[in-house]
């Protein structure tokens, strides 16, 4: 067998091993083998991104539950094309090319009339012997054809006027999009994408303002979707988002960061202001009553554990969410429903 068809076998088999390892680590993980989760599942263990296996590697060297919508912010984050810039750009590049040539337009039609008012004026000048007879003649001849052009432009003026409108919407349309793809579609809350930017613009654009993260986990939140089922699974991420939402500035951005973990970027806020809007969290959490309209089943109260860091000098994005997200950990290590600040702060007072 000749040497190209050897490499060519070994790669296919190399493929299958590795096709029957994804599905194994998916089921291991109780994640149904669906395209968008093996794919990641096979990138993963093929090492093909080493961004994605490092950020992959960090949640199951943490302990943290990996889950269908973990795989899927991965997939967005790591091996997802973004198709909203291209086209945002591309709406941006359309908008300014048709103002331009509306404007080209407008400055020739301003150029015709001008042009149109020489020539009157040339025309009332002109004496009544006979050269200037075939001037005349010629002159008019020049006006009815600047009038012409005049009236071409006009209407190509309001054809264009009508494609700038319609690419207004477009533009709208597009950016409609490209929000749509930084939201968490069930809570309406930003999504991991949005949550990278936005820090990410926080840490280079204000180095020297305060800048505060927590980080919330609902307490046994596995236990509610294996007891009640999924669709209350859902209806409790939704009514813990908009709790976190009421506790915040317009300027404070809320995320759902992993599937019942959520993340709160605080600018200008010091690490025990952050605190207490932590605790104002965790308390209109605790007290939530939600009834199910279908049974009137009322399910028991829940909690969340919160986890509080502010920035530090040298720190990036990992750094401050690497210890946010211990900060987290001691909350759930040290019994749940509290909140936990960064270094040697321990337990924020007051708290269950």
């Amino acid at each position: 067998m000749p040497a190209t068809a050897l490499s060519t076998q070994h790669t296919v088999e190399q493929a299958k091993v590795l096709a029957f390892r994804a599905v194994d680590f998916l089921l291991e993980h109780e994640v149904a083998p669906i395209p968008l989760s093996y794919g990641v599942a096979y990138e993963y263990l093929s090492g093909g991104s080493p961004e994605l296996c490092r950020t992959l590697d960090e949640y199951l060297h943490s302990g943290r539950k990996i889950d269908a919508f973990v795989l899927r912010d991965l997939h967005e984050r790591h091996l997802a094309v973004d198709r909203s810039t291209p086209l945002r750009s591309v709406g941006n590049d359309l908008q300014q090319l048709l103002g331009e040539l509306t404007q080209n337009i407008e400055e020739a039609g301003r150029g015709a009339e001008e042009f149109g008012q020489a020539l009157d004026t040339t025309l009332g000048s002109l004496g009544d012997n006979a050269d200037a007879q075939s001037l005349r003649i010629i002159a008019s001849g020049l006006l009815v054809a600047t009038q012409r052009a005049r009236q071409r432009n006009g209407h190509l003026q309001q054809r264009l006027q009508v494609t700038l409108a319609e690419s207004e919407k477009l533009k709208l349309e597009l950016e409609r999009h490209r929000r749509e793809a930084l939201i968490d579609p069930l809570t309406g809350l930003w999504n991991r994408r949005a949550m990278d930017n936005e820090l990410d613009e926080l840490m280079a654009v204000e180095p020297d303002a305060p800048l505060s993260l927590l980080m919330l986990d609902i307490d046994h939140f596995k236990r509610i979707n294996d007891t009640h089922g999924h669709a209350l699974g859902d209806a409790v991420l939704r009514h813990v988002a908009e709790a976190i939402r009421k506790c915040l500035r317009s300027d404070d951005h809320a995320v759902r960061y992993g599937g019942e973990e959520f993340l709160v970027l605080l600018p200008r806020t010091s690490l025990l202001e952050a605190a207490q809007v932590a605790e104002n969290i965790r308390t209109r959490v605790a007290a939530l009553r939600l009834r199910r309209r279908s049974d009137n089943l009322v399910l028991e109260p829940f909690t969340v554990s919160l986890g509080v860091a502010s920035r530090k000098p040298g720190d990036t994005r990992d750094t401050l969410l690497r210890r946010t997200d211990r900060a987290l950990y001691r909350s759930k290590d040290a019994g749940r429903n509290r909140v936990s600040l960064d270094g040697d702060h321990g337990h924020a007072p007051g708290h269950a």
